[in-house]
């Protein structure tokens, strides 16, 4: 009974050790990263930024609507208002109307293209003439080109250019003589259409990087 016991305390004993010794492995690790964290933040690993000088006029930003050098009419109302709603959640602009003082924010749409890049397979397809092909996808490229200019003296403080695509699916469902396939060109148009919001977000999100200073 007596070498039971002994055993048993023995046992006991290395199983407080092992755990204390578990506890204090886990303790280490934890100093350790925090050490870490402590030494890489006071090494330049975190980065800040600031706008660039012109951005932050205390008179505020006046942004007129964009010129359109595209034939594609209405989209420099989408690019422009992209680019508002942008800086606004940012807040750090202050968007105004046009007074004196107040910088403006000058855009042009430069380049809207769509070009397919897949199409129906060869040989007919739903209907269609074995010799005619549909887009089955379609690539939607934009160009927004953006001037922060002083009207005072007309002088640039800031410019950039800046693009972005989406891929949309081409429209198919109207290839047969009795589902009227004229209407497919304008069922096309509007999927191309339909991708300028994002596109303009994804480009404006773009220009508001390019405005950044990064110390």
């Amino acid at each position: 009974m007596k070498d039971k016991d002994d055993r048993r305390r023995a046992q006991d004993k290395n199983e407080f050790f092992g755990h204390e010794q578990g506890v204090r492995l886990g303790m280490r690790w934890v100093v350790l990263a925090l050490w870490g964290a402590v030494y890489l933040g006071g090494c330049g690993y975190s980065l800040t930024h600031r706008l660039k000088d012109g951005f932050t006029n205390p008179e505020g930003l006046y942004v007129p609507v964009f010129s359109n050098a595209t034939n594609e009419i209405g989209a420099e109302r989408v690019f422009t208002d992209a680019f508002i709603r942008e800086m606004q959640s940012r807040g750090q602009m202050i968007i105004t109307s046009r007074r004196p003082g107040a910088f403006e924010v000058r855009g042009e749409v430069s380049r809207i293209a769509y070009n397919p890049t897949n199409l129906t397979p060869a040989g007919g397809f739903n209907g269609l003439r074995p010799y005619r092909r549909l887009p089955t996808e379609i690539m939607v490229e934009a160009t927004v080109s953006l001037q922060l200019v002083n009207p005072k003296d007309g002088k640039v403080l800031w410019s950039g250019a800046f693009s972005n695509f989406r891929r949309v699916p081409g429209a198919l469902s109207r290839t047969y003589d009795y589902q009227a396939p004229s209407s497919l060109p304008i069922l096309q148009q509007s999927l191309v259409e339909s991708q300028y919001p994002g596109i303009a977000r994804d480009i404006m999100r773009d220009a508001y990087d390019a405005m950044l200073e990064l110390n």
